[in-house]
C-alpha cells in the first residue's frame, strides 16, 4: 500500500517533505493508541500525539487531523458515529472487536458529552477567566495603579454552578463595542490592555476566529490586546501575533472549576479521554502568576507600539477584506511575501 493516498498528496502540505514526514508518524501513533483504546476521539488523539510523548514524537493537531484524513482514505481506520451524539467523529482501527468497540463508546461519548456541552462549556469559560481575574487583584493588591475591570464575586454563592461576574462595560475612551471584553487592565503608560480568556482544547493557530475578535474588541475601544488560551501553535504567536502587536500567553492547563475535581479526575485519566492537563482550580499556576505580574509590564510598551502601528491593516483583516498572506505582509511577519490566495490551504478537509 502507498505510504499516502492521492487525495492527501493533493493538498499543498504534501509539498512540504517534513511535513509530510510528521504526517507518517502520527498516523503511526495514531494506530499505535488505537490499539490500546479500542476507540477514542479525536481530541483525545491530538493530546496523546501533540501534547504528550517525547517531544520528537510529537506532532502537531493540524497534521494529526491530516493523518486521519489519510487513514481514512486508505481504508487502514474506520470512523463512527453514534446516534444522538454532538460530539462528533470517533475512530477505531479496522478490525477492532465490535462488543468492545460499544462498549467503549458507551463509556466515553457519555463522559465527552458531560464536558463538552454549552452548560459545561461556560463553567471552563469561566474557570480560565477566574484564574485572570485573581491574577489581576494580586496585582492591583501590591500596587492599585494597576487597576482593573471585570469582577467575580466570590463571596456570593453560586448560581447553576458558577460565581457571578460583573463584566467590563462596553465604552471606553469615548468608544463603543458590541460585545464585552473578558477584562480591562489599567495602569499602563502604553494605554488600557483589552485581555481575553480562551479556556479551550484546541489550540489556537493564525486563522482561529479568536483572534479576530479580539482585534475588533481592542481597536473598537482603543485598547491593547491581549490573549490567554491554553495553547496557542508556534506559527500563530511567531507569524501572526508577536509581529502584529497582540500579546499572547498560553496558560498550558486547561482549567475546569475546583468543585469539578470528580469529573477531572475522570476526562484526565489515560485510558478515558487522557485529558492529562485539566485541572480543577480556582488558584493560578505560577507561570501564570509571572506572566501578568513581571512579563506583561515589561512588554507592554513595546508591544503597544507594534500595535498602534498595525492596528488599521488588522482590523482590515478581521473584517474579511483582505486575507491572512496579505496581512503577513503588511505587518512584515517572517511569513510575508506570500501573496497566493491560501483560503483553500487554511481549510482542512472534512473527515
Amino acid at each position: 500500500m502507498p505510504e499516502f493516498s492521492k487525495e492527501l498528496l493533493a493538498l499543498p502540505e504534501a509539498a512540504n517533505q517534513a511535513a509530510l514526514r510528521r504526517i507518517a508518524l502520527a498516523k503511526q501513533r495514531v494506530q499505535s493508541i488505537l490499539d490500546k483504546q479500542i476507540v477514542a476521539h479525536q481530541k483525545t488523539l491530538e493530546q496523546k500525539i501533540a501534547d504528550q510523548g517525547p517531544n520528537n514524537q510529537r506532532v502537531d493537531p493540524h497534521l494529526v487531523g491530516l493523518a486521519i484524513f489519510d487513514l481514512l482514505k486508505q481504508n487502514r481506520l474506520v470512523k463512527h458515529d453514534p446516534p444522538g451524539i454532538t460530539s462528533g467523529a470517533w475512530y477505531s482501527n479496522p478490525g477492532a472487536p465490535l462488543d468492545q468497540i460499544e462498549s467503549r463508546l458507551e463509556t466515553l461519548t457519555n463522559l465527552y458529552e458531560s464536558v463538552s456541552g454549552h452548560g459545561f462549556g461556560n463553567l471552563t469559560g469561566d474557570a480560565l477567566e477566574l484564574i485572570v481575574f485573581k491574577c489581576l487583584e494580586e496585582i492591583r493588591t501590591k500596587n492599585p495603579r494597576y487597576s482593573y475591570s471585570g469582577q467575580f464575586l466570590l463571596g456570593e454563592q453560586k448560581k447553576d454552578g458558577r460565581y457571578r461576574k460583573i463584566s467590563p462595560p462596553k465604552h471606553l475612551n469615548g468608544l463603543i463595542i458590541t460585545t464585552e471584553a473578558d477584562f480591562f487592565q489599567f495602569g499602563h503608560e502604553a494605554g488600557v490592555l483589552c485581555i481575553e480568556c480562551k479556556n479551550l482544547r484546541e489550540w489556537v493557530y493564525p486563522h482561529h476566529e479568536a483572534i479576530k475578535e479580539l482585534i475588533i474588541k481592542a481597536a473598537g475601544i482603543d485598547a491593547i490586546p491581549v490573549l490567554v488560551a491554553r495553547r496557542i501553535h508556534y506559527t500563530a504567536i511567531s507569524n501572526f501575533l508577536a509581529p502584529a502587536g497582540i500579546i499572547a500567553h498560553e496558560s498550558y492547563f486547561q482549567y475546569y472549576p475546583a468543585d469539578q475535581a470528580e469529573i477531572a479526575s475522570k476526562v484526565r485519566d489515560k485510558n478515558l479521554l487522557g485529558f492529562t492537563d485539566v485541572l480543577a482550580v480556582e488558584e493560578p499556576h505560577a507561570r501564570t502568576r509571572r506572566f501578568f505580574s513581571e512579563h506583561l509590564p515589561k512588554i507592554t510598551h513595546h508591544m503597544a507600539a507594534v500595535w498602534t502601528k498595525n492596528k488599521a491593516v488588522l482590523l482590515e483583516y478581521a473584517n474579511d477584506e483582505i486575507n491572512l498572506p496579505q496581512l503577513y505582509t503588511a505587518i512584515e511577519s517572517p511569513a510575508g511575501g506570500k501573496w497566493a490566495d491560501f483560503s483553500e490551504a487554511e481549510e482542512y478537509p472534512e473527515y
